[in-house]
C-alpha cells in the first residue's frame, strides 16, 4: 500500500508554522467576505504543507512487483565442455521466459568472479567473454560478487550453476550472507551423473631422496568410476621404463613399481593411465621428483677451457662431478640450476651470461641453499663487469675497491662521434632495414649524450672525467674535470649538433692529450662511433695508449660499422661492444663505466696469508707464491680465510640466506696461479674451498615427503635424533618463476614436523625446509614437488551435497525449468520516488491563488456582454425607494418648501409625488475611482441634493 517516507523526518516540526498561520488569521479583523477569508486560508495552509513536506525529503513509498535474477556461472576446469554448453543454454531459455518488467545479470567465476552482465532486461545470452582462473572453483566469491548486483527496488534470486566442486573460499559463510537479505539461492545441478565413465591418475607416491644405485619403490593410484581395463605406463628422463595392462575397478587401485635409480640430482617420472572409457584426459597423468644423492654434482662455467681445466681435472680427484659448460649453454632458470650442488664461475664476465641465469643465482643459493664459487682473472670480479648486478648481490665481497685509499684514482675520457651519421634517428633492430624511425625517434647524438651522462652519475668526487667529440676535426667538449656532477656533464654536451666528415684519429689524439695531463692511476678512454671516414689507421695510436698505460674500449655506434674497430679495442687493452640498436648504448656506457671503476687487477709476486682457522685450509701449512688478484671489498659479514701480503681480500666466504658463496680473487690458470698448479696440495685446496659452499646433507636418520592429495599438499619431516623443542622449521615452495610461498612446519610428534597448503598451480616446485634454533641452521633439506594438473580434474561427481545445503540454508530449491529461475520472492520490496521537487512547485502554482482570493476585487460587469446585464440589473436594485412620511429626509424636505413658500409670499404646493433619482454615470473600473463616486454620493445625500 503507497505511503510517505522522508528523508529529513527532524524538519516535520515545522508544521507547527501551520497553527500560527490559523492563529493569525482568526484572530485579526476580517476585511473579507466569508468565502473568501475561508478560501484563502485554506490555500496558505497547503503552501504551508507542501513546503514543509518538500523540505523534509517526501518520498512516495510504493510496493515493487520486479524480480532481478543473477545466475552463477561455473567456469572452472571441473565442469565439462558439455556441461558448460548445457547451463548456457539454460540461461539463455530463462532469459525467454523472463517476464516483462524483470531483468537479470550473469556472473562467470572459477578462482575469482568477474561480472558478465549487469542486470538489464536484455534477452539474449550472446558469447560468454569473461574467462576467469579455472584451476578454482570458488563459489564463495561467485556468491558475494552476485550479492553486490543486486539493485535496491527489486526483488532478488541468486541461481548458482554448477557441479558443487569447491576447492577454494567457504560457500556456506558467504550463504549466510543472502540469508540475512532474504536472497534465495536456487542451484542447478551440473555435476555428470554417476555413471558416466572417468579414470584418472590419483596420486603418485616416491621417496624423497635415494642414493645412486638404489632400488626406488613408487606407488601410483588410478582411480576409476567403472570397471574397465587400462594401459598404465611408468615413464622416466629417458623414455617408457614399464608399461602394464590394468583391470580397472570402481574406486581406487594401487599399482606398484620397482625402479633402479642412477645418477644424481633430480630425476622426474611419471605415471600415464589410458583408459577404454573416460572423461576427461587432463588428469591421466602424475608425476614425481626424487633426488638421487650421488657424488656432488658442480657446474664449472667458463668461456675458455684453458681456464678452467686445472680446475676441473683437481675436482675430479677429491670425487666431484664437475661439469664444465660455455656461460651460453647454461640452464636459464632456478629449476634448471638446481641440479647442480654449486655453480663456479671461472673468468667468466657478466656479459656472457644469460640475463635468467644471472638473475636467478641470488635465489639458488639463498633460497635453495646451494653454493656459489667466483674465481679471479683479467674477465672476473670488477674487471668482468659484475658490479652492481645480482651476482653481487650473493658474494661475500663488493666488485669495486671501495676504500680510497686502496681504490686507484680514475680518470676517463669519452670520445664521441658527431658526424653527420650521427643526425639519423635509430630504428629498433627489427626495422633498421626501413627508413622508418622508432617510437622515440631519438638522434644518435642525443643517444650518445644520454649515455655519456647516465655513465658520469657512478664516477666518485675523486675521479676525473672529460668529453672529447669530433667530426672532420676535434674539440674538448669539457675539459678533464675531477667530481664532475651530472648537471654539469649535461651543460656541456648540450650545444653539440651533428655535422661534419668523420676523423677517428682527430678524437683518439685530442683525447689522449687530455689523459696525458691528468694525474690518475687508472685512465681510460671509451670510443663510440661507426668508424667509416678518414684520419688513416688507428691502430697505432691504440698501441702507443696502450703503452702509455691509457686502455680503450671501443662501441660500434649501430649495425654496419667498420670491421677494424674490434681489433682497435683489442690493440687498446680495453673491450668491443657491438651496439646493433643505438638504444643499447647507456647501458653499455654505464657497464663499460663500472667496469672502469673496478678495474683494480694487482699483478705482482705475493704470498697469502692465512687469517684464523678453518676447515677451509685443513691440513694446508704453506702455500706458493701468487702473481696478481682482482681488488676488492670485504662485505661487513663475510668471513676473510685468506689476504694479500698487504691486508686486503684474497679469499672469503659468506653465508647468504640458506646457502654459501666463497670468492678466490685471484686466478686457477697459469697467469697469476702458476705454481699452483703443480702445487701437490692444489687438488685438496680446491676441493676444501668448494666443501665450503656445498649444501649441508641430511644424515639418513631425516626423512622428508612430499604427497599431493585431493586439493591439498601436505609436507612431513621426521627429524630423527636432531629433534628439539625450540626449534623452528619452515617449508618454502618454489616455483619455476622464482615465486616462493612459505609454509611453517607444525611439530605434531618428537620428532615429527607437518604442514598443508592448497596445491599451487600445476608445474613443479622445489621445497627447501630449514629447521633453526635462533640464527643457527641445524636442518636443511631440499624435495622436490609436481602439480600434474589442477584439482578440478580430480573430483568427477562434483558436489550435489554442498549445493543441496546452500539452496537449503536459503530458502531456495533445486530448480530443472528454465522460467524458474524468474519465479517471484515475496519480499516486500518497495521503491521510494521523491516528491518535495513536486509539492515545491504545487506551493509555487497555489501562490498567485492566495494572492488572488486576499487582494483581487472583480466586479461581474467587468466581463463583456454579461457583465453589462449584471449591471443593469445592479442599478435596477440600487433605485431608491420613496421615503416613508416619518423619514427624517422627508421631512427636512418638506421643511424646507415650506420655508421657501414663506419668503416667496404662496405656500409650497405639498409634494404629490417623490422626487425621481438622477441616473448614476457607469461606475468607473478603477477601484479608487468607485471608492470615490460612492463617496461624493453620500455627501449628496446628506447635503439634499440628490
Amino acid at each position: 500500500m503507497p505511503r510517505l517516507s522522508f528523508i529529513y523526518p527532524e524538519m516535520l516540526w515545522l508544521l507547527s508554522a501551520l497553527a500560527l498561520i490559523w492563529a493569525v488569521a482568526l484572530l485579526a479583523p476580517r476585511r473579507l467576505s466569508p468565502w473568501r477569508f475561508w478560501g484563502g486560508l485554506a490555500v496558505r495552509s497547503l503552501i504551508g504543507l507542501a513546503l514543509v513536506l518538500s523540505v523534509a525529503g517526501a518520498q512516495l513509498v510504493l510496493p515493487v512487483d520486479q524480480l532481478t535474477t543473477v545466475f552463477l556461472l561455473d567456469g572452472s576446469d571441473s565442469l565439462a565442455p558439455s556441461l558448460r554448453a548445457q547451463a548456457e543454454s539454460f540461461i539463455q531459455e530463462s532469459l525467454t521466459a523472463m517476464p516483462e518488467g524483470d531483468q537479470a545479470a550473469i556472473v562467470v567465476f572459477g578462482g575469482g568472479a568477474l561480472v558478465e552482465r549487469a542486470p538489464s532486461d536484455v534477452r539474449r545470452l550472446g558469447r560468454v567473454s569473461s574467462v576467469p582462473v579455472a584451476t578454482r572453483t570458488n563459489i564463495a566469491d561467485a556468491i558475494q560478487l552476485g550479492l553486490a548486483l543486486f539493485p535496491g527496488d527489486s526483488e532478488k534470486r541468486l541461481v548458482l550453476l554448477s557441479d558443487g566442486a569447491e576447492n577454494s573460499g567457504q560457500a556456506v559463510d558467504a550463504a549466510r550472507l543472502a540469508v540475512a537479505r532474504g536472497i534465495p539461492i536456487s542451484v542447478v545441478n551440473l555435476a555428470l551423473p554417476s555413471g558416466d565413465a572417468e579414470a584418472l591418475v590419483g596420486q603418485l607416491e616416491a621417496p624423497t631422496r635415494v642414493r645412486d644405485g638404489q632400488l626406488a619403490t613408487l606407488k601410483a593410484t588410478i582411480e576409476s568410476t567403472i570397471a574397465q581395463r587400462a594401459t598404465v605406463r611408468l615413464v622416466g628422463d629417458g623414455g617408457v621404463i614399464a608399461e602394464r595392462q590394468i583391470d580397472l575397478q570402481p574406486g581406487a587401485t594401487i599399482i606398484p613399481f620397482e625402479v633402479a635409480v642412477s645418477g644424481s640430482g633430480f630425476q622426474r617420472y611419471r605415471v600415464q593411465v589410458q583408459p577404454d572409457r573416460d572423461g576427461r584426459a587432463q588428469n591421466n597423468e602424475a608425476s614425481a621428483l626424487i633426488q638421487v644423492q650421488g657424488p656432488p654434482r658442480v657446474l664449472v662455467v667458463s668461456p675458455n677451457s684453458r681456464d678452467s681445466s686445472a680446475l676441473v681435472a683437481a675436482l675430479s680427484a677429491t670425487n666431484v662431478l664437475a661439469e664444465p659448460l660455455a656461460p651460453g649453454a647454461i640452464p636459464t632458470d632456478l629449476a634448471g640450476l638446481s641440479v647442480y650442488d654449486a655453480i663456479i664461475l671461472v673468468n667468466t664476465p657478466a656479459r656472457d651470461l644469460p640475463v635468467g641465469a644471472m638473475a636467478a643465482m641470488p635465489s639458488y643459493v639463498r633460497d635453495l641453499g646451494k653454493g656459489l664459487l667466483m674465481i679471479g682473472g683479467d674477465k672476473s670480479f670488477g674487471v668482468g663487469g659484475y658490479g652492481r648486478t645480482p651476482v653481487e648481490e650473493a658474494m661475500p665481497v663488493y666488485m669495486d675497491v671501495r676504500n680510497r685509499e686502496e681504490r686507484p684514482d680514475l680518470a676517463i675520457v669519452f670520445v664521441i662521434d658527431k658526424s653527420g651519421s650521427m643526425d639519423a634517428c635509430h630504428c629498433s633492430s627489427s626495422d633498421r632495414s626501413s627508413t622508418q624511425m622508432n617510437a622515440s625517434g631519438d638522434r644518435k647524438v642525443d643517444i650518445a649524450k644520454d649515455a655519456i651522462a647516465q655513465a658520469s652519475a657512478l664516477l666518485s668526487e675523486h675521479d676525473q672525467m672529460g668529453i672529447v667529440t669530433f667530426d672532420g676535426q676535434a674539440f674538448s667538449t669539457m675539459a678533464i674535470t675531477q667530481g664532475a656532477t651530472v648537471d654539469q656533464v649535461i651543460s656541456a654536451v648540450s650545444g653539440v649538433e651533428p655535422r661534419g666528415s668523420t676523423n677517428v684519429r682527430a678524437g683518439l689524439l685530442k683525447a689522449e692529450e687530455l689523459l696525458n695531463g691528468a694525474d690518475a692511476r687508472i685512465k681510460h678512454m671509451i670510443l663510440l662511433t661507426d668508424g667509416w671516414g678518414g684520419g688513416g689507421s688507428q691502430n697505432d695510436i691504440a698501441e702507443r695508449l696502450r703503452s702509455e698505460g691509457i686502455t680503450l674500449s671501443v662501441v660500434a655506434a649501430g649495425g654496419g660499422s667498420a670491421d677494424y674497430l674490434e681489433q682497435l679495442a683489442l690493440d687498446g687493452g680495453g673491450r668491443y661492444y657491438a651496439a646493433q640498436d643505438m638504444a643499447d648504448v647507456p647501458q653499455i656506457f654505464v657497464q663499460e663505466t663500472i667496469t672502469s671503476v673496478g678495474n683494480y687487477i694487482i699483478e705482482r709476486p705475493f704470498t697469502p696469508v692465512a687469517v684464523g682457522q678453518s676447515p677451509l685450509l685443513a691440513g694446508i701449512s704453506a702455500t706458493p707464491p701468487l702473481y696478481g688478484f682482482n681488488g676488492s671489498t670485504l662485505k661487513d659479514t663475510a668471513r676473510l680465510m685468506m689476504s694479500t701480503d698487504d691486508d686486503q681480500p684474497l679469499l672469503a666466504t659468506w653465508q647468504y640466506g640458506l646457502g654459501h658463496s666463497a670468492a678466490w680473487m685471484s686466478d686457477a690458470s697459469g697467469k697469476w696461479a702458476k705454481d699452483w698448479l703443480t702445487w701437490e696440495s692444489f687438488p685438496r685446496f680446491m676441493g676444501q674451498l668448494l666443501d665450503s659452499v656445498l649444501p649441508v646433507r641430511g644424515g639418513q636418520e631425516i626423512s622428508t615427503d612430499v604427497i599431493v592429495s585431493g586439493g591439498e599438499t601436505t609436507v612431513s619431516l621426521d627429524t630423527g635424533a636432531l629433534s628439539s623443542q625450540g626449534m623452528a622449521v619452515t617449508a618454502t615452495l618454489i616455483g619455476g618463476d622464482g615465486s616462493k610461498h612459505d609454509l611453517p612446519l607444525t611439530q605434531v610428534g618428537p620428532s615429527s614436523y607437518q604442514g598443508r597448503v592448497e596445491n599451487p598451480a600445476p608445474g613443479t616446485y622445489l621445497v627447501q625446509i630449514s629447521g633453526a634454533e635462533g640464527d643457527r641452521t641445524i636442518i636443511q633439506e631440499t624435495a622436490g614437488l609436481v602439480v600434474p594438473y589442477s584439482s578440478e580434474y580430480r573430483s568427477s561427481q562434483g558436489n550435489p551435497a554442498l549445493l543441496g545445503e546452500l539452496a537449503s540454508i536459503t530458502g531456495g530449491s533445486q530448480i530443472s525449468q528454465p522460467a524458474d529461475a524468474f519465479a517471484h520472492v515475496d519480499m516486500q520490496v518497495t521503491s521510494a520516488r521523491e516528491i518535495g521537487l513536486t509539492l515545491a512547485l504545487l506551493a509555487l502554482l497555489l501562490l498567485p491563488l492566495d494572492i488572488a482570493l486576499r487582494r483581487l476585487m472583480l466586479r461581474r460587469s467587468d466581463f463583456g456582454a454579461a457583465g453589462a446585464w449584471w449591471a443593469a440589473r445592479q442599478a435596477a436594485r440600487a433605485a431608491p425607494v420613496p421615503a416613508a412620511p416619518d423619514d427624517p429626509l422627508e421631512r427636512l424636505a418638506a421643511a424646507k418648501r415650506r420655508v421657501g413658500a414663506r419668503i416667496g409670499g404662496a405656500p409650497a404646493p405639498p409634494s404629490s409625488t417623490p422626487p425621481q433619482p438622477q441616473p448614476q454615470p457607469a461606475a468607473p473600473d478603477d477601484p479608487l475611482e468607485r471608492l470615490r463616486a460612492a463617496r461624493d454620493r453620500a455627501r449628496r445625500r446628506v447635503s439634499g441634493d440628490e
